[in-house]
């Protein structure tokens, strides 16, 4: 997430053959320097989503995994089980 760690950080990453006209845009230019905002919070967005994403697939597979065993094990007990007469 270094690139993230500032508005201009990230602008100057994605453009970075025009530094020098993002400096004097963002000191100068209050809608550039909005535009910079927007870009940096929605790409901070993503990148959080990405994360929670990612933890939450984590705990999808555990899930699946308990789901199995516990199907397992209920099929055994009810194949032990006699059937009702």
């Amino acid at each position: 997430m270094n690139a993230l760690q500032s508005e201009l950080g990230l602008i100057k990453s994605r453009f970075p053959d025009h530094k020098s006209a993002i400096d004097y845009l963002y000191r100068n230019d209050n809608d550039f320097k909005s535009l910079c905002a927007d870009l940096f919070l929605c790409t901070k967005m993503i990148h959080d989503f990405e994360l929670e994403i990612s933890e939450k697939q984590h705990a999808l597979v555990e899930y699946r995994e308990i789901v199995k065993d516990l199907e397992t094990e209920l099929c055994m007990v009810i194949k032990a089980t006699p059937a009702d007469e």
